[in-house]
């Protein structure tokens, strides 16, 4: 329909994805102790490329279903971040207004 619009969404699109994956190797360096930053950082790396081969065929998978896409992609991000209460920086500690 919007050949412009689509085109302008795929590139901020694209652009948030590497942007997201180079900050992967920043935040994951800064995040685990000396002794497992190599082993941290290469399961981060690990995780990330993995995603990156899945996502398409995920996607594959609106095919059955136009929702089942959307809800593994909204799905992972919230798992995510309700594991979070479970790291010891974060558990029984209340959340800020």
């Amino acid at each position: 329909d919007q050949p412009v619009v689509t085109t302008v969404l795929a590139i901020i699109g694209k652009f948030t994805a590497t942007a997201s994956f180079s900050t992967s190797y920043v935040y994951s360096a800064e995040l685990f102790p000396t002794v497992v930053r190599q082993t941290g950082v290469g399961l981060c790396s690990m995780s990330a490329r993995v995603a990156g081969i899945m996502a398409p065929l995920i996607r594959l998978l609106g095919q059955y279903h136009r929702a089942i896409p959307m809800a593994i992609f909204g799905s992972a991000p919230v798992v995510g971040g309700l594991l979070c209460i479970l790291l010891p920086e974060t558990r029984g500690t209340d959340l800020a207004d």
